[in-house]
């Protein structure tokens, strides 16, 4: 059976953006951190998204993989050319309930925790998901459905702002599997739901 890895970053203090949702700065992550989270993404050939993270990311990081530079990113490394093109070549599985199935996506809703629990069964690779708290909340606490936790944690503590496992009302049991602690501050923590 596939793993469904759930991926975020996250500040010291669990907060996934500010309360107006942009990033905090200074946000450390640079060319080490991208390189070494692709070698997570290689081991993947699903990413499953909230309706709302797909549009921010999957057209941004489309544009590095076709050589452009996004607005707002000042330079582009060879480790976000690759990241760009690993998540450009995943299969892409979008929670929604107002957009359509097309060539580029595949379209859930409804019973979020069966569809993902059926879409493991399937044969292929890891299934990587980014969504926000309040989405996360119930799949987290759905028994044997998201088997890891890969977090990017940034050396900082934002005063307002979502936190990843806010809405989570269960105990959940994690070991900790794979750490990287980066020059910048940053950590990369992977961590197995422990049954």
């Amino acid at each position: 059976m596939r793993k469904l890895v759930f991926h975020l970053q996250t500040t010291l203090n669990n907060c996934t953006s500010k309360a107006d949702g942009t990033f905090w700065e200074p946000f450390p992550w640079g060319e080490q951190e991208t390189a070494r989270l692709n070698e997570h993404f290689r081991q993947a050939d699903t990413w499953v998204l909230s309706r709302k993270f797909y549009e921010a990311i999957v057209p941004w990081w489309d544009q590095v993989a076709a050589g452009e530079t996004p607005t707002g990113m000042d330079t582009v490394t060879s480790a976000d050319r690759e990241f760009g093109r690993l998540q450009h070549r995943l299969t892409k599985v979008v929670f929604s309930n107002t957009l359509e199935s097309d060539a580029d996506r595949l379209i859930i809703g409804g019973d979020i925790a069966a569809e993902l629990a059926a879409l493991k069964q399937r044969p292929g690779k890891d299934i990587l998901m980014s969504c926000g708290p309040s989405t996360l909340a119930p799949l987290a606490m759905t028994p044997g459905l998201i088997d890891e936790y890969l977090l990017a944690v940034s050396p900082a503590v934002v005063g307002a702002g979502p936190r990843l496992f806010e809405d989570v009302t269960d105990d959940l049991a994690l070991q900790l599997v794979d750490s990287t602690v980066f020059n910048r501050g940053a950590l990369l923590l992977r961590y197995r739901v422990v049954e």
